[in-house]
């Protein structure tokens, strides 16, 4: 039976400011739900479980209580991301690792030549791989496959830079999402980024740091308190914090 690529129509959020939001990636608007600490990226573990990491620490999320708790430290980088065996990986420079979920201790698998790790990996249950983004290249982050034995492939550049988030939408399309709110669809084949949208409703505190879907099809994350925000496009102050949020978190590729 071949596996399906793991759905994300919502797709939980972090902030550079300390926020943590969820949008429907086919309407792209954005509701803040929690503070929480600056994570440099989230991840939802096969049974909608949220965890977020900052360089050294690993938190559980709680967002119906609005609560973290710190699991463990380790030397976690600026990736996260949980494959369909149930375990959670990362990625920060050029490491590709392991995440033990009970201590916050990284197992290193592989450092990969020419790759040094912009901000997310998002795993892909059909090819059984993450798909990640580089920022070797200060001009254009480049997409990535990162096999789970950490065997890697460049794609080619998106034509753009400060792709902080990925997740699959429910057709298989990859997204990337930018420090600055934009929805960029990313070809498979080449790489390449097409500009979709850029994320309304209420403002990304800081920028956009990471995003979190869910590593099997199907999956959405756990119930949270809704209501409607006014929509309106994120304001020009986002270019502003994203110049500082990437030299901020650019500090984590190098950990």
């Amino acid at each position: 039976m071949t596996p399906e690529i793991a759905q994300a129509a919502q797709v939980y959020t972090g902030t550079l400011g300390g926020e943590i939001g969820v949008f429907d990636d086919q309407t792209g608007v954005y509701q803040s739900i929690m503070r929480s600490p600056a994570f440099f990226d989230l991840a939802l573990d096969n049974n909608g479980g949220l965890w977020g990491a900052t360089t050294r620490s690993l938190y559980k999320i709680d967002p119906i209580q609005k609560t973290t708790t710190l699991v463990g430290s380790g030397n976690l980088g600026n990736a996260l991301g949980f494959a369909a065996n149930g375990r959670l990986y990362g990625a920060g420079s050029n490491r590709f690792f392991e995440v033990d979920t009970t201590t916050g201790a990284s197992t290193l698998i592989s450092q990969i030549a020419g790759f040094v790790s912009s901000g997310d990996i998002v795993f892909d249950a059909t090819r059984n791989l993450f798909w990640a983004t580089s920022a070797a290249n200060p001009s254009s982050d480049s997409l990535w496959q990162i096999a789970l034995d950490g065997t890697a492939r460049l794609v080619g550049n998106t034509g753009f830079s400060a792709l902080y988030g990925l997740a699959f939408s429910d057709n298989g399309s990859l997204y990337g999402y930018t420090i600055d709110a934009r929805q960029v669809a990313l070809n498979l084949d080449t790489g390449l980024g097409t500009v979709v949208r850029r994320l309304s409703g209420d403002a990304l505190s800081g920028g956009l740091s990471g995003t979190a879907s869910n590593p099997r099809s199907g999956s959405q994350p756990p119930d949270r308190p809704v209501s409607t925000p006014e929509p309106s496009l994120l304001l020009g102050s986002l270019a502003i914090a994203g110049w500082m949020g990437r030299s901020w978190r650019n500090q984590a590729t190098h950990l």
